[in-house]
């Protein structure tokens, strides 16, 4: 039913399922470095909520697991829930639901997890609902990616044509007259010159009234071969750049080409954040409460494990911070995710000497002046 044949469907939907699927890869891996920092009267505590959230949600995933399969569910349905389950505090992913809305609460049926369907209904102050705003990607991609997948198909068949065999077969009115022109004729063309063509040593045997005469490829060239891989891999690299702008992902970021860090910020700041800070304050408002956190029980995302970092070429922010008194040694161990000195002296926040009072400062600057010019005189 497809006037364009079958190959075009075949590739627009693979073209776009590479690309959307790592992108959605690398979304997830970036929402799974996400640490979460659980409190407890505004001081920081590792408790059950804390081990739940950053090592092991559930008995059958890790936490990467965990946020790969929500993010990829978060794109392709626009919406995911996080469901407890199987006693414990277990949390899962539901890999399907159905979502009956209400002014009082939503509520969800059909819940299916790890193909389980769940014989219960879940309101929604029981569920961590995440949603997506605006048309599903993936509908959106559908119409983009079509009219490139055709132009790809185009370029495919016009690349395979210019470096495959052909010939003219003459055939004459003595052959067509023949009783047996039809089997003959069709064993011609669909055994005989198929294996011809696709052999590599083949000799292909003519009966009377039969002439065959073949043509040279008008593309065999090295030159125009790696030109006409070119102009494929280029529309295939239009569908990448297609689908990572209407997920608002950066280029460089699904490439893994010279990323710069104006283009990591902007994927961390419109993709990642939004999720992890939507799931935190699902979080926060049902799994805590309007009562504990404001007495300081919450849970908060730590974005700094995000992106690898060479201590080497921090050395030198890290001085800083420590000598301006904003940052004790133990404040910087936990940000570079390393264990904490059991020392006082760790605690502690220290300045260098060369920082003072900028009245001090400018008090010096003045006596200095006076003592030069009474040196003068």
């Amino acid at each position: 039913d497809n006037p364009d044949g079958p190959d075009v469907i075949n590739v627009e939907t693979f073209l776009q399922g590479m690309a959307y699927w790592a992108i959605v890869r690398k979304i997830g891996a970036a929402v799974a470095a996400v640490e979460w920092d659980t409190y407890r009267k505004h001081e920081k505590v590792k408790g059950k909520e804390s081990w739940a959230w950053n090592f092991e949600p559930n008995p059958n995933q890790t936490k990467v697991e965990f946020f790969l399969q929500l993010v990829g569910n978060l794109y392709q349905n626009n919406e995911a829930i996080i469901v407890e389950w199987g006693g414990n505090g277990y949390r899962y992913v539901a890999d399907s639901f159905a979502k009956t809305l209400s002014l009082t609460g939503d509520k969800y049926s059909g819940v299916v997890i790890h193909e389980q369907q769940i014989d219960r209904t879940y309101s929604s102050k029981d569920v961590l609902h995440l949603s997506l705003q605006g048309r599903g990607v993936l509908e959106v991609l559908g119409g983009i990616v079509g009219a490139e997948g055709k132009l790809i198909k185009s370029a495919s068949n016009s690349y395979i044509r210019n470096q495959g065999t052909h010939g003219v077969l003459r055939v004459s009115d003595l052959a067509e007259a023949d009783a047996d022109f039809e089997e003959t004729y069709t064993d011609l063309v669909n055994t005989k010159l198929r294996k011809y063509f696709t052999a590599e040593n083949a000799v292909l045997p003519l009966f009377n009234g039969y002439d065959f005469t073949e043509h040279e490829s008008t593309g065999g060239s090295t030159k125009s071969s790696l030109a006409g891989t070119r102009d494929i891999r280029s529309l295939y690299d239009d569908v990448v750049e297609y689908v990572a702008q209407a997920m608002g992902v950066p280029v460089s970021i699904v490439t893994g080409k010279q990323i710069t860090k104006e283009d990591f910020d902007q994927f961390v700041m419109h993709c990642v954040r939004p999720i992890v800070e939507m799931l935190a304050d699902e979080i926060n408002r049902k799994l805590y409460g309007q009562d504990r956190v404001q007495n300081g029980a919450y849970i908060s995302p730590n974005y700094d494990h995000i992106r690898h970092r060479d201590i080497f070429d921090i050395a030198d922010p890290i001085d800083k911070l420590i000598g301006s008194g904003a940052f004790s040694i133990n404040d910087i161990r936990r940000r570079l995710g390393m264990e904490p000195i059991d020392e006082d002296w760790a605690n502690e926040h220290w300045m260098t000497k060369n920082y003072a009072p900028a009245q001090e400062v400018l008090n010096g600057l003045v006596e200095s002046d006076g003592k030069e010019e009474s040196t003068d005189e």
